[in-house]
């Protein structure tokens, strides 16, 4: 991911992260115009750094949501290495399993309006009382991924500094489309028009 005066690189999961954190946010102008509203106040205009985070909690929350609908890694595969009882099933050795985050992050008993991208879910008590594995867009148990809290602090930190500095829009007519393959990504891209807050425009791509 490039930006003019200067270059910002991401793991290939933060970048679909961040693809599908502005195609909410764009489709959800109030929750735009809150985190914009947060950079403000915290940021000023000038470029965050890991210290500004805990006070982000909007920024945290939106990316949170936004992992919550279009999780990167949008199934876990498992193999039983013994006899394994789930409810009224039995598992023989070797069975493979596959556990899908898009069907449990979706899922009503867990998350009120689970269709809708709603961050503020993450701010007040709806979500603090969640079982164990509801939530796990990096995965669950002794193979959790090392790096989560990285790639979180790396997406908080890319969402502000684009946010800050450009205006997305979608360009109209196109179809944007999960792509359920290793990861979650849109078939076909996603483009968006480029408004730098000076008032410059650019059209770019997001994959």
């Amino acid at each position: 991911m490039t930006s003019k005066g200067g270059l910002y690189s991401c793991g290939p999961k933060t970048a679909l992260t961040l693809s599908w954190t502005f195609y909410l946010l764009l489709q959800n102008p109030n929750a735009e115009q809150r985190l914009n509203s947060e950079l403000d106040a915290e940021l000023g205009g000038r470029c965050p750094v890991a210290s500004d985070l805990p006070r982000m909690c909007y920024a945290d929350a939106v990316i949170r949501e936004a992992l919550r609908l279009y999780p990167p890694a949008w199934r876990i595969g498992r193999t039983t290495r013994e006899p394994f009882e789930i409810g009224d099933y039995i598992l023989p050795s070797g069975a493979n399993i596959v556990f899908s985050q898009w069907v449990t992050h979706r899922d009503a008993r867990w998350f009120a309006d689970p269709e809708g991208f709603i961050p503020g879910r993450w701010l007040d008590q709806s979500t603090a009382k969640l079982p164990r594995f509801a939530y796990l867009p990096f995965g669950g148990g002794p193979r959790v991924c090392i790096s989560a809290g990285f790639a979180t602090m790396e997406a908080m930190l890319l969402l502000a500094v684009i946010a800050q500095r450009f205006q997305l829009r979608l360009v109209p007519g196109q179809r944007i489309e999960p792509l359920p393959s290793i990861t979650l990504r849109p078939k076909h891209g996603i483009w968006v028009e480029l408004r730098e807050r000076r008032g410059t425009r650019a059209t770019a791509t997001a994959h």
